[in-house]
């Protein structure tokens, strides 16, 4: 009989651990979802909020454990990384952040500021780290931190960015990061084409919201 892999012991904890993963995404949605209802009771006809949760993937969750440093997992992610076959009993599906995730997303992205600053005062223990695209320029709000589930906390994150790039980021993720390693490629050559949907997502907002301030000073009170 074949030993036990990494991988195999990996897919097991996610089964142990799935039940109450899935109940932790519904139960910080919904606390997300009351936490920000000031907001959304005021949204104008044109503005939008939308709350998703999702449960990191079996083998998703085992791809980037095996890029993380084992003995420290806040140090920097390594795409070459390879699991020691030899001390299989040092990984764990508990040391990634985003095994439990939730996304705000928000239009026009004026409103994301407004969400950010409930959501702190909510989770103001949780660590921030803001995704930035190549040039440092923010592109969303990310926090990560325990959330209670029935047995034990579990590592959630939740994130609050543009309704747009976030829908942008579905086909994104979809169309390149999930593909087999022979796809992988396409991360780095479509890079600059990414660069260039994001400032064309922004240039649309930034006009949408211009047109807006127009028409609403040109309307008689």
């Amino acid at each position: 009989m074949a030993a036990r892999t990494v991988e195999d012991q990996l897919r097991e904890q996610y089964d142990t651990l799935l039940p109450e993963l899935t109940r932790v995404a519904e139960h910080l949605k919904t606390q997300v979802q009351y936490s920000i209802l000031p907001i959304a009771r005021k949204l104008r006809h044109h503005e939008s909020l939308i709350v998703k949760s999702r449960v990191k993937e079996c083998n998703s969750a085992i791809n980037k454990l095996q890029q993380y440093n084992p003995i420290d997992p806040s140090l920097p992610r390594n795409p070459g990384g390879v699991f020691d076959r030899d001390r299989p009993e040092i990984y764990t599906l508990l040391d990634l952040r985003d095994l439990v995730g939730v996304r705000v997303l928000a239009f026009p992205s004026g409103i994301a500021t407004e969400v950010d600053k409930l959501l702190r005062s909510q989770f103001p223990d949780w660590t921030p780290k803001p995704i930035k695209d190549e040039n440092g320029e923010q592109l969303a709000y990310k926090y990560y931190g325990q959330y209670g589930g029935f047995s034990q906390a579990l590592p959630c994150e939740y994130q609050i960015v543009s309704e747009l790039i976030g829908l942008f980021w579905d086909v994104e993720h979809a169309a390149i990061y999930k593909q087999t390693p022979n796809f992988k490629r396409l991360e780095r050559i479509m890079r600059e084409q990414t660069s260039a949907v994001y400032l064309a997502l922004k240039a649309f907002e930034d006009e949408f919201e211009r047109q807006i301030q127009i028409s609403e000073s040109n309307t008689p009170a």
